[in-house]
């Protein structure tokens, strides 16, 4: 059997933002000429690596997650130098069964080091073409809520400002990264809710 070529890994370009009021700011987004194409759900992730920390000191992520009935798994190369996106190096694929995709990880050396969850919404254009091409989420999680939009540096400032955000307020960390910087990691060793939500 002939090894498949292997091409380009599409690249990740996205930006979040801290926002108060959901319902709010999902209210704007329908307005925009976006429908809703996932309700709000509970999505759960998990983060693997090895003992030395590999993956975390190059700056890669493995992921595995479970989402409206889908299971993925991800891997993120290191984030390319931006001034005002996060860049990055996305390959993700489904799989059949993430209890049995972490046990095999786990088999390799690799293990969860970190789980994070979230209710998720997701939202897209009404009439999307190529290059008006763009996901739109709404994320509620542990430490707060956020808008994320991923698509071309285009439409990603079309659509914040048009939600009223300007470039000043993207955010472009992880959200391992914003749990380990807020006040809830000195209480816990995963961004996961402790209650129903």
């Amino acid at each position: 059997m002939e090894k498949p070529k292997a091409s380009r890994a599409p690249l990740e370009v996205e930006v979040k933002l801290a926002i108060q009021y959901p319902g709010q700011v999902r209210r704007k987004i329908l307005k925009l000429g976006f429908k809703e194409e996932a309700p709000r759900a509970l999505e759960q992730n998990w983060v693997l690596d090895f003992d030395d920390q590999a993956l975390r000191r190059a700056g890669q992520l493995l992921r595995v997650r479970e989402y409206q009935n889908q299971r993925l798994v991800t891997f993120k190369g290191a984030a390319r130098k931006s001034r005002a996106y996060k860049v990055r190096q996305e390959l993700e694929t489904e799989v059949g069964n993430a209890e049995t995709l972490l046990r095999i990880l786990e088999q390799l050396g690799l293990e969860t080091r970190f789980r994070y969850e979230k209710y998720r919404s997701t939202f897209k254009p009404t009439r999307p073409n190529s290059k008006r091409e763009v996901l739109v989420t709404i994320d509620e999680t542990p430490i707060g809520s956020f808008l994320e939009i991923e698509g071309n540096p285009k439409m990603i400032e079309w659509v914040a400002s048009k939600l009223g955000f300007s470039p000043e307020q993207y955010i472009t960390k992880s959200y391992t990264e914003l749990f380990f910087a807020s006040t809830l990691a000195r209480r816990r060793k995963n961004m996961v809710f402790s209650g129903k939500f």
